[in-house]
């Protein structure tokens, strides 16, 4: 495929103007009858017994723990998650970490709009064997910003910084959501974990099942991109689902430009089952090229979760990488228990296995304590 040479490149403010431009025909053209103005906002009404509850000059404030704190009339959820962990790994490596605070911004104006922000404060301390004192370099990181534009289930318009919907485990990889203190190596630094651009997302509803659908592309200058895991320069890519009551089948597609090495394409399938009400087995593949790779690289991932008693699960997981650098293939089981008291607490302790030792699969014992507030 042929690209575009440096000069003909549009540069992202050129971008963002003519897709705002864009943003804006479509929220003209959405704009509902008058009397939708006031339709209740999309967020779901929380659930459990509030902690706050009162009538303010701004309306009634509601906060429910794990499900934020409604403002009122002025539309907007604030939440969002923290995590404390710690590491005792083989070779001698030992740390305890807050390793951030994850702040949500929910803003409703209409039935037809929603805006969201993730905004991370990392490396607020950390206290590891070696050094003196606790270690602090506190970062503000833009993690998402997107609004969703879209009046049915059928269609709708995301704009912004989103996850990339590649997999099962990229679309919520929150530290209050997942099973295990360390995500699987396939979803390491493979396809860029963030898109800056624009998504058409939706979902059907056949007999018995949902099919959804995501077709996105990267075309914005980046916000805030992570300095150790630069982005493409153009990307685009599809994720498709289908689910019935008690499994789900999903495929991936994501395809990558870098700077002089032409296009890079990577897929991947991903599968849900839970066989019963107490287990869930899940797995996911990926082969081809990411956005920073020189070669092939293929993966897999098994995992399974057992209600051992109620609130106690049990998590094995297993994993097989070639990565895209050049080395050995990877081999390496995670073994661990994870308490969930209630739907916003979770504790985590899990050993590592692996068949070689390393920054990417360094084996040991983690643990970590959650909260989503």
């Amino acid at each position: 495929m042929s690209t575009a040479k440096p000069q003909e490149r549009p540069t992202g403010k050129r971008c963002f103007s003519t897709w705002a431009g864009v943003a804006l025909a479509l929220l003209l053209m959405a704009r509902p009858a008058a009397g939708d103005e006031e339709a209740a906002p999309s967020q779901p009404r929380p659930e459990g017994e509030a902690l706050i509850d009162a009538d303010t000059p701004i309306g009634r404030v509601e906060y429910v723990a794990g499900r934020g704190l409604r403002l009122g009339k002025t539309r907007f959820t604030l939440g969002g998650f923290s995590t404390v962990g710690a590491e005792y790994l083989e070779g001698g490596e030992r740390n305890v970490a807050l390793e951030g605070v994850n702040f949500f911004v929910f803003f409703d104006p209409t039935s037809w709009l929603h805006v969201f922000s993730e905004i991370e404060v990392e490396h607020l301390a950390t206290l590891e064997n070696g050094e003196h004192g606790i270690r602090s370099d506190p970062e503000v990181e833009v993690d998402r910003l997107y609004a969703d534009l879209g009046r049915s289930d059928a269609l709708n318009l995301r704009f912004g910084k989103f996850l990339t919907p590649f997999g099962r485990w990229n679309v919520a990889p929150a530290e209050p959501l997942v099973w295990t203190t360390s995500e699987p190596l396939i979803v390491e630094e493979t396809f860029d974990e963030t898109a800056t651009g624009a998504m058409l997302w939706g979902a059907a509803f056949p007999p018995g099942s949902t099919l959804s659908y995501s077709f996105y592309g990267t075309f914005l200058d980046p916000i805030a991109p992570d300095p150790d895991a630069q982005p493409a320069g153009h990307s685009a890519g599809a994720h498709l689902e289908w689910a019935r009551s008690n499994w789900a089948l999903g495929a991936s597609y994501f395809a990558s430009e870098g700077p002089g090495n032409g296009w890079n394409n990577l897929g991947g399938l991903d599968v849900l089952w839970r066989p019963h009400e107490r287990v869930e087995l899940s797995a996911e593949a990926l082969v081809g090229k990411g956005p920073r790779s020189d070669r092939s690289m293929w993966g897999l991932y098994l995992q399974s979760v057992v209600e051992v008693v109620p609130t106690l699960y049990a998590i094995a997981r297993y994993e097989r990488f070639d990565p895209p650098a050049r080395g050995s293939t990877i081999d390496l089981v995670d073994l661990g228990l994870t308490w969930v008291p209630v739907s916003y607490l979770r504790f985590k302790i899990d050993y590592r296995i692996a068949d070689q030792s390393g920054e990417r699969a360094a084996p040991g014992l983690r643990s970590s304590f959650s909260i989503l507030f």
